[in-house]
């Protein structure tokens, strides 16, 4: 089981997500190296921040990794900097351009889910959760993001969330996607899930805003 006997299915959360939020959020990425350079950079900073780097980069090489490699490291870094951590930003993105014009990247397509994540976690600056969610957003792989939005919304519903990501995913994944959610569904309800985590957060936590919406009820 995902939690104890009160737990709620993530699909009755996405129904209740649905109701309270409308339509899922627009990822603003068009091309997946687009998505790439997104989530390499979001790590440890403001999304206000990213989409300044993206800004830059999109003018300097309209998100094709083969101009991307052609700058060089002071040119790359300059670009980025709005993101931070530039030195260890730049080179994840040079080694994922790499892999996906080079490597198995290729014909990522054509791998099964765990021999993907097993080649997107080789990548530097590719943990857990930059891994899984590449597979979900750019490869197209049913993928329930366990970040710290999602285990927070877990927690609310019931489950019984690890100490971090992977404890996490380990614990809850086989169940959840036994529920069988649509990529297009757990697309949706990753965007949900943290837009739902900012309206959590001005309400003062999920244990507040929860029972307002029917996850969970108020601790006393």
């Amino acid at each position: 089981m995902t939690g104890g006997p009160h737990s709620l299915p993530v699909r009755d959360i996405l129904t209740i997500l649905r109701t309270e939020l409308g339509e899922a959020p627009v990822w603003p990425a068009q091309t997946p190296f687009e998505y790439v350079c997104g989530i390499v950079l979001v790590q440890n900073t403001a999304w206000t921040n990213v989409e300044r780097a993206l800004a830059r980069l999109r003018e300097a090489t309209g998100f094709e990794a083969e101009k991307l490699l052609r700058l060089t490291d002071a040119e790359l870094t300059t670009l980025i900097r709005p993101a931070g951590f530039m030195r260890a930003k730049a080179r994840s993105l040079r080694a994922f351009a790499t892999w996906m014009l080079y490597a198995d990247g290729k014909t990522a397509e054509e791998l099964d889910d765990g021999a993907l994540r097993t080649a997107l976690l080789s990548l530097p600056g590719i943990g857990p959760e930059s891994a899984d969610v590449t597979a979900l957003m750019v490869y197209g792989r049913r993928r329930f993001i366990f970040d710290a939005y999602g285990r927070r919304l877990l927690r609310q519903a019931g489950h019984a969330v690890g100490r971090d990501y992977e404890t996490t995913r380990r614990a809850l994944e086989a169940d959840i996607d036994a529920e069988g959610l649509s990529h297009g569904e757990l697309v949706d309800l990753h965007g949900m899930i943290i837009e739902a985590g900012k309206r959590a957060r001005a309400a003062g936590g999920w244990e507040l805003y929860g029972p307002t919406i029917g996850i969970g009820t108020r601790q006393a």
